[in-house]
Order: structure tokens, then sequence, then C-alpha cells
């Protein structure tokens, strides 16, 4: 049963990244985050909170603040955003920088649905096999997957969100999956005048002038020589 699991999640894996969508709906209008901003920042001025779901502590940073559309609508909009996946959509809306400026932001849910799928071959081989599919080391906690052991063909990547870069994805020793923005960072580094220490997370980089958070991530930051690096808490 595992390998007809793997079997058919390869099958997806090898297709197509992002199926093409004709709604319009789908598309990150800056009116729509307007909204849902002025949405939030009310309910957080009568409330006193935020209006989002709890998350579990261990959550990755990215995704652990989505917003909890059933407390602002009605009193505080109208309707969930057409794009929003409580609104038919493609895109989650979450928060970023809760404790300082809390900013909405979008994640695109054709990630999510293309990690999962990997996710479930990873599983079925811990399943069997008693070990994760790690290829090599990226980091002190971060590996590459050996894709042969999963029965995916070709190694997937996902689009970024900020660039033309084709990102790769990596799993931590725990076997849950992350994208690799390392690339994107370093594109953003050279075309800012902000000046990140050592030690810092940067990925502020890459969602300060942008919609989209950098879903699936996990923290990043530059060492002596300026070289991004993962941030290993």
């Amino acid at each position: 049963m595992l390998l007809t699991v793997s079997l058919l999640a390869a099958t997806v894996l090898s297709g197509c990244m992002f199926p093409q969508t004709n709604r319009v709906d789908n598309v990150p209008y800056d009116d729509q985050l307007r909204s849902v901003q002025t949405a939030v920042d009310s309910f957080k001025e009568t409330a006193g909170v935020l209006p989002i779901k709890t998350k579990p502590a261990e959550t990755p940073l990215m995704e652990r603040y989505p917003i909890e559309f059933g407390r602002l609508v009605p009193g505080y909009m109208a309707d969930p955003p057409a794009n929003s996946f409580e609104g038919g959509g493609l895109f989650l809306y979450v928060l970023v920088d809760v404790e300082t400026e809390p900013a909405v932001k979008l994640i695109d849910l054709r990630v999510t649905e293309r990690l999962q799928q990997l996710q479930t071959n990873i599983n079925s081989f811990r399943i069997k096999e008693g070990k994760f599919p790690f290829d090599g080391s990226l980091g002190k906690n971060q590996f590459t997957i050996d894709y042969d052991l999963v029965f995916v063909a070709d190694e997937p990547k996902i689009p970024s969100p900020y660039t033309d870069n084709e990102l790769p994805i990596y799993v931590d020793g725990s076997g849950q999956l992350f994208v690799d923005y390392r690339a994107d960072l370093e594109a953003a580094l050279e075309n800012t005048n902000a000046t990140p220490e050592v030690g810092e997370d940067i990925r502020y980089l890459l969602y300060n002038d942008s919609p989209f958070a950098p879903a699936y991530s996990q923290g990043y930051t530059i060492n002596e020589q300026g070289d991004v690096e993962f941030l290993n808490n």
C-alpha cells in the first residue's frame, strides 16, 4: 500500500509545478491586501489581540500566524478576499512581524500542496526503512533528499515569488520539508541598502516589499563575510 501511495505521489510530483488557472480571483491584488490589513489593524485596536488562529509553538514562523477571517467577518470586512482559501482562492493570508508591526502577507497554497505530496513519500519511506532519505548535508540540521529512494523521477523545485529562481527543497533532521531561499536572499542583499547584522534573521529582506511571505522557510542570517547561511538557534 505504501509503495502504491508513493508511486501515485511520484506521478504528481513529476508533473507540472503549478497548473495554470484562469481565475481572476487568484491574483494577489494590492487592494485585497490593504483591505485585510485595515481589518486586522482595526480588530487589534478594538480587541487588543490579533485575529489569528492558534498554532503550535513549533510551527515554522511564516506559517505560525494565519488570519482567522471568522473574527473579521462581518464586523470588520464584508467577506474574506476572493483569492483567499476561505474565499475559494489559492492563497493563505498570514501575519508576519506580529511582535512589532503585524503585516499581512500571502502564502501560495500550491506550494503547500507540493510539499505535502513529497512529505507523503518521505513519511512512507521512513515507516518502511526506519530512516529518512537523506542524501547530503546543507547545514547543521539541513539535508538534501535522495529522490530516487522516494520514487521521484525529477528533483522538484518551487518557483520563487520574488525572483526568477527555481528553489530547491530540503529536509531537516525530523523529516520536515522546507524551501531553500538562499539564492533569493543573496539577490536581495545585492539590491538593498539595509545592513543586516550577523545572527539576525534576514527573511524580512524578502517580504518587506512583497505581498508574499517566504513560505516553509527556516531562519537565515549572514556570516562575518556577509554570506547567507542558515540561522540555527
